[in-house]
């Protein structure tokens, strides 16, 4: 927890700075819940990077990423708008028109000409609101950086705008039984549309599965559903790193780590995955991801891209309803699980089922299955394999 709290406040410091929020507190309300319904998901699967600089969008482009996550510290945001926009990536970022010592304060008009960029997909809200205040010794309504009032009070205002409203938090305080109130008010409240998480267990030194809530997943799998539970279904992005970001602790993410980790997300529900490519120590760089890394992506998004519209509905935005079968050490005559280590997805299209099947393991495991047809499938280790029926997860 020690050195998670240090790379978030690190984090935090390149964001939206939560002064605005605070002040906030006494900021006009200018739009009500019962005014303005939530929105849909988006309309494609978000392959997003977090807060890269103008000069490394071309890269991102190339590798297929399709939305930049905020601002690096430092840029020019009309510069950096453009440079996005140049490139055909989306953004979700801090809106312009704001009052930078109160948040809830716009200048109308500079604000509505922000929301008719079409490439402004969502406005981001203070990051990690769970996060210690200066000061600040223990997880409580006193103690965070922004309370759920304070976050509620910003939002009600952006949302005169027609932009969604993005709010990402600290994954291991969503994953923890002692924070479930705090982190449940912050995710159903009546203004945000869209809910991410940030979990990063190999560069942390965590385990990148654990048991929890009575079933095993990856850190980001436990929390979309803890999300999702809390918030009534909003859209869900998941946060999954690439960097070592402190030289100190935890270690480099191997290809098949990532990718237990994206596709656990998207059988959990993610819309979106977003990459995390900081290095804090002993140097910085808003980019230190391994080759190995970003030769992975390419086929990850190469992946993504052949499935998209079974993951999409691409009409009402979001992802499609689908059926989850989570991983449980004794089935117990339970008919809505998998025997771990195998957890899995199914969604109904007209062709047929479409299943997603992951070994969450890092060793070699076979999976049987009688409703889809499966039996002693061998998977490699971390290994995710997806199709119709039983022939599309045979060897040949």
């Amino acid at each position: 927890m020690r050195n998670e709290t240090r790379r978030s406040m690190l984090k935090m410091s390149l964001l939206v700075p939560a002064a605005g929020f605070l002040a906030a507190k006494t900021g006009s309300a200018q739009a009500s819940a019962a005014t303005r319904p939530l929105y849909p998901g988006p309309v494609f699967f978000v392959k997003g990077v977090y807060q890269q600089p103008a000069e490394k969008m071309a890269e991102w482009k190339a590798q297929g990423v399709n939305t930049i996550f905020t601002m690096n510290a430092g840029a020019d945001p009309v510069q950096w708008t453009n440079a996005a926009m140049t490139q055909g990536l989306y953004m979700v970022r801090h809106p312009a028109g704001v009052d930078e010592k109160n948040y809830s304060q716009l200048d109308r008009d500079v604000f509505d000409r922000d929301m008719s960029n079409p490439y402004l997909l969502a406005l981001a809200m203070v990051d990690e609101p769970s996060n210690l205040k200066p000061g600040g010794k223990d997880i409580t309504y006193e103690d965070v950086s922004a309370t759920p009032e304070e976050v509620d009070v910003v939002a009600r205002a952006w949302s005169v705008g027609n932009k969604p409203l993005w709010l990402n938090h600290i994954g291991v305080h969503i994953n923890n039984v002692h924070l479930e109130k705090i982190m449940s008010d912050y995710a159903d409240s009546p203004y945000v549309d869209w809910l991410s998480h940030d979990s990063y267990p190999i560069a942390s030194g965590y385990d990148v599965v654990f048991d929890f809530d009575d079933y095993m997943s990856t850190h980001q799998g436990h929390a979309i559903d803890r999300l999702l539970r809390w918030s009534g279904g909003r859209p869900q992005f998941s946060f999954v790193g690439l960097s070592k970001f402190d030289g100190s602790v935890g270690r480099e993410t191997t290809p098949a780590e990532f990718r237990v980790q994206a596709w656990s997300s998207i059988i959990h529900g993610a819309i979106g995955i977003i990459y995390f490519t900081f290095k804090f120590s002993p140097e910085f760089s808003y980019d230190a991801t391994p080759q190995d890394l970003r030769k992975e992506l390419k086929i990850f998004h190469a992946e993504i891209d052949e499935i998209e519209d079974i993951l999409v509905d691409k009409q009402k935005g979001g992802r499609r309803p689908h059926v989850i079968l989570k991983s449980v050490r004794d089935l117990n005559g339970r008919t809505d699980s998998l025997p771990y280590p195998f957890e899995a997805s199914s969604t109904h299209t007209d062709q047929g089922d479409y299943k997603i099947i992951l070994n969450l393991s890092a060793k070699p495991a076979e999976f049987t299955y009688e409703p889809w047809g499966l039996s002693k499938v061998a998977f490699e280790p971390y290994e995710c394999r997806r199709g119709y029926d039983a022939a599309a997860f045979s060897r040949t």
